[in-house]
């Protein structure tokens, strides 16, 4: 008889907030049950976008690159963390704006089972103004998406 694992692929969405980090276990809890294969996402939005050609020139660009060496720095930790734990695990970061876009299209060309991810507790009207990440990426995923209160233990 061959084992259907359900889930082999988990993305986990990370901005590098704590309240990005609760849906970690969450995913650990279903990997673990399923023998799945970790993925910790982040996408890098470079402050102010919309202006990077100002930025540079204004000297700001070794500030964007540290920012961006600091989060691959905080992705290899937990990905070295989960490893010790006997998990396969990877990282990847990639750089644009549109974040539940860029998670979804990876979502879709990776061809994941499953997203893990944090709302960030928004609502009333500045979700109503913004929409949410966790929202956008539910309707563009093409799979099944956990989402984690990170108010809730």
């Amino acid at each position: 008889m061959t084992e259907h694992r359900r889930y082999k692929k988990i993305v986990v969405p990370l901005d590098g907030s704590g309240w990005a980090a609760r849906a970690i276990p969450h995913a650990v809890d279903i990997a673990r049950a399923n023998g799945s294969e970790l993925i910790l996402l982040h996408i890098f939005r470079p402050p102010a976008s919309e202006y990077t050609p100002e930025i540079v020139l204004a000297g700001q660009d070794e500030q964007i690159q540290q920012a961006r060496e600091q989060m691959k720095q905080y992705l290899i930790g937990l990905r070295t963390e989960l490893r010790q734990e006997n998990f396969t695990v990877r990282t990847h970061l990639t750089e644009g704006v549109g974040v539940a876009h860029l998670i979804c299209d990876f979502v879709n060309n990776e061809n994941v089972d499953l997203v893990v991810m944090s709302t960030h507790g928004r609502s009333g009207l500045v979700r109503f103004l913004f929409g949410s990440t966790a929202n956008q990426v539910m309707q563009c995923a093409g799979v099944p998406v956990l989402l984690i209160r990170p108010d809730k233990e």
